[in-house]
């Protein structure tokens, strides 16, 4: 039996950038960091079955891998050339399709713990590209880098996509005290909506195809990510909830799709009760909020709690995927 644990990502700066209709022209950059919210995956050999077995919100069996309906775990058995009978069972501490990377979380998972069953030694970099390649190449989902490359290697890092879609990644030059001030500080709410980011982002990518100025706003947030990590790395945590609040601004006007009435007021409720800036994190459209506020933060909570949002605290991770339990 192996166990992996892979964790989530929030977005900190210059989101979107990583799309593949941004990158190839004006190359991407971003920072992600990791939370200590995971999703866990068990793969075993199934012994005595002429089948193999998938859990996750629903329950395949079937005889052959290739008949297997979950698309990224058909193509990661496909992609390690793996035709065993095994029992697979996917377990997530938060939802899906609500803007924190979980199905390429998910899919680093399963990939790290199909690569142990094998036997085989992997490096985060080449977990985060075989990650990739599928959702993007074989499956063609329009999404960007950020998500498997964020969970792959954990902690609070910087990347670089060149415009041949090669990504170069390092941590963040942060001081202690800046990371504890932002797990003090940023707070993370659940709006109960969930959404399909591929809609939001097929919107968002029709849009700017259409608008040549929500083109230079696309441009602006990749600015916006270079100013937040030099705040960060001069312990600034304040001017990067300011820039936030910049971002947000900049990502609403890049799609109808984004935010509709009950975000906004939700946000502007955050900002009256004291943040200095916030977003909804990934393609937009539902799931989590992400506020930066350090005035008063018990009475912040409290007002965004009693407006129907869901608190969810949190920490950072540091580990990225890695192996829980390895009983070969």
């Amino acid at each position: 039996m192996i166990i992996s644990r892979t964790p989530v990502r929030i977005p900190i700066g210059g989101g979107g950038t990583d799309l593949p209709f941004f990158y190839p022209k004006f190359g991407g950059e971003l920072v992600t960091a990791t939370i200590d919210k995971y999703i866990y995956i068990t793969v075993s050999k199934r012994s005595f079955h002429n089948n193999t077995r998938v859990a996750y919100s629903e329950v395949e069996i079937v005889e052959r891998n290739k008949d297997i309906k979950n698309t990224r775990v058909r193509e990661a058995l496909k992609l390690l050339g793996l035709e065993d009978h095994l029992e697979i069972t996917i377990t997530s501490e938060v939802p899906g399709k609500s803007g924190l990377g979980g199905s390429s979380a998910f899919l680093v998972g399963l990939l790290k713990a199909l690569h142990t069953y094998k036997g085989e030694d992997i490096s985060s970099q080449r977990l985060a590209e075989e990650a990739s390649l599928i959702e993007i190449e074989i499956l063609k989902e329009p999404i960007g880098k950020q998500d498997q490359y964020a969970s792959a290697l954990g902690g609070i890092n910087h990347l670089k996509i060149n415009k041949e879609g090669g990504v170069s990644h390092s941590p963040i030059n942060i001081s202690f005290e800046t990371i504890k001030d932002l797990e003090m500080n940023l707070h993370m709410f659940f709006t109960k909506i969930t959404r399909d980011a591929s809609e939001v982002l097929k919107d968002q990518t029709k849009s700017i195809s259409e608008d040549a100025s929500k083109l230079d706003h696309m441009k602006q947030i990749k600015e916006i990510g270079i100013e937040i990590k030099t705040a960060l790395e001069k312990g600034n945590p304040q001017k990067f909830g300011r820039l936030m609040n910049v971002h947000w601004d900049l990502k609403t006007k890049t799609s109808n799709k984004i935010s509709d009435n009950r975000l906004k007021n939700w946000y502007d409720l955050g900002l009256k009760n004291g943040a200095l800036g916030g977003k909804v994190m990934g393609a937009g459209g539902g799931g989590f909020f992400l506020f930066y506020c350090d005035n008063n933060p018990a009475k912040f909570i409290k007002s965004m709690v009693d407006n129907g949002l869901e608190y969810v605290p949190f920490r950072f991770d540091g580990d990225g995927t890695k192996i829980m339990v390895d009983l070969r």
